[in-house]
């Protein structure tokens, strides 16, 4: 074997095992800030079951918006249930949990895709939904995926009508809407806001312009609070609201 073509496997090798070093710091979450987590991570002060969450959740830095937000609202003591607004499989309903288990978790969805009605006004990326979109879950699955929780409430149907069912609910610290339309997200956010504890907080995912529809119901309703929202930089933008006053 010549000397470069020992030059050329060490090369290959060293790009081998950097790609295998990033992958595993990936999955760890090392790599991702806040140096908070990273800090906990060291200190083995994350549950095994929350690493597992994070090494199959597809989008880490959302991951790090609930983990951080749900930090913050445990430190200031901010009362109340979390919820979330389409559930699809399950996937960031669990991580809720397991970042907050003893709160309750209130999860509204069809649990079978899109209703017609709610997309015939749509433009953009949701102009090309049909019913079969994320119609591959159900209820079911759902709770076969998450386990039996007593704190973990499900509400089947259209929204507008499964909520205003709910003769006393409850106040809510954190609410997740992630529906990609605008009909259910207007829904979403004038329901929400009302019962939404003073520095609770809202997260609306898939704000930008694939989704103007979605984008309107959100220039519509944050014409209509005091509070000025903030965008994030995850997978698709999120945009967060805290909601203002003292508790």
């Amino acid at each position: 074997m010549s000397y470069y073509e020992i030059l050329n496997g060490l090369f290959v090798l060293i790009i081998i095992l950097s790609a295998i070093y990033y992958v595993y710091d990936w999955s760890k979450g090392s790599d991702r800030k806040p140096a908070l987590w990273v800090a906990l991570l060291k200190a083995d002060r994350i549950p095994q079951k929350l690493r597992k969450v994070y090494r199959t959740y597809p989008d880490k830095d959302r991951f790090m918006i609930f983990w951080l937000q749900l930090n913050r609202l445990d430190e200031d003591k901010v009362p109340g249930a979390m919820a979330e607004l389409g559930v699809y499989r399950g996937q960031t309903a669990e991580l809720l949990h397991h970042l907050s288990p003893e709160r309750e978790l209130h999860l509204f969805d069809t649990f079978r895709g899109f209703r017609q009605e709610d997309l015939r006004l749509e433009t953009g990326e949701a102009a090309s939904y049909t019913s079969a979109n994320f119609a591959d879950t159900s209820l079911e699955f759902v709770k076969t995926k998450l386990g039996e929780h007593a704190n973990i409430i499900y509400h089947q149907g259209n929204f507008s009508e499964t909520a205003l069912s709910l003769i006393n609910p409850p106040v809510f610290a954190l609410v997740t809407i992630d529906v990609d339309l605008e009909k259910p997200t207007a829904e979403g956010l004038n329901w929400f806001y009302p019962l939404l504890a003073p520095g609770g907080v809202m997260i609306v995912h898939d704000y930008n312009p694939k989704w103007p529809g979605l984008m309107n119901a959100v220039d519509a309703f944050l014409q209509k609070i005091p509070e000025t929202p903030v965008l994030m930089p995850d997978r698709n933008s999120s945009l967060i609201i805290v909601k203002n006053g003292i508790l």
